[in-house]
């Protein structure tokens, strides 16, 4: 059997500061550490037997605090990042609305294919995401694998499991450092725990 857990970064400068943001990369935040210290805390007992993580700082950062326990080595995987913002990577809504109010209007008109200008659509990332999970899943047959990685992400991998497909994408409110996993029983995900 397999067990997929997931592991949502810590709070970051651009999350407290209300920022877009998806490639840029930008430092924890104190809480951001004590976060990753508390979900470290809540893992000690488990058994992890592989740890992922996207290759941007603040996951490197919180899987690295969690594997204090584990001493497993940690893959970086860079197609389990954000979604590309692109050119509104660092903005607030208000700045994205002021500086590009039309292209603003067609992404919220059409979340799921339009794109942020030189970024990528909802659509693209959930499909370079649920594809490397793929990836993961044909590799690792059997144990627990830990997966410190992104919001978007989770959400991604979520509505591509157990949900209906990418119109699913926006039902999973994902916190900082809040565990989810899914066991792989017979074949079928079943989630045995969101957002602890």
């Amino acid at each position: 059997m397999i067990e997929l857990i997931f592991v949502r970064h810590g709070e970051t400068e651009h999350n407290a500061a209300g920022l877009y943001y998806g490639w840029d990369d930008s430092c924890l935040t104190q809480k951001g550490f004590l976060q990753a210290e508390k979900v470290r805390e809540k893992l000690k007992r488990k058994n992890i037997d592989h740890i992922i993580s996207s290759d941007l700082d603040r996951t490197m950062k919180t899987a690295e605090i969690i594997n204090r326990n584990h001493h497993v080595k940690i893959t970086i995987e860079r197609n389990l990042r954000e979604m590309n913002f692109g050119l509104w990577e660092g903005l607030s809504y208000k700045e994205i609305k002021e500086k590009y109010p039309q292209k603003l209007k067609e992404w919220e008109n059409d979340w799921i294919g339009m794109s942020a200008l030189k970024g990528e659509s909802v659509s693209q990332m959930y499909e370079r995401v649920t594809k490397e999970v793929e990836k993961i899943m044909h590799t690792y047959k059997k144990g627990n694998i830990l997966m410190v990685i992104h919001a978007g992400c989770i959400r991604a991998i979520l509505a591509y499991l157990i949900g209906r497909g990418i119109e699913d994408y926006w039902k999973y409110k994902v916190d900082y450092c809040g565990i989810s996993t899914i066991e792989m029983i017979d074949g079928f995900p079943v989630l045995t725990a969101f957002n602890q």
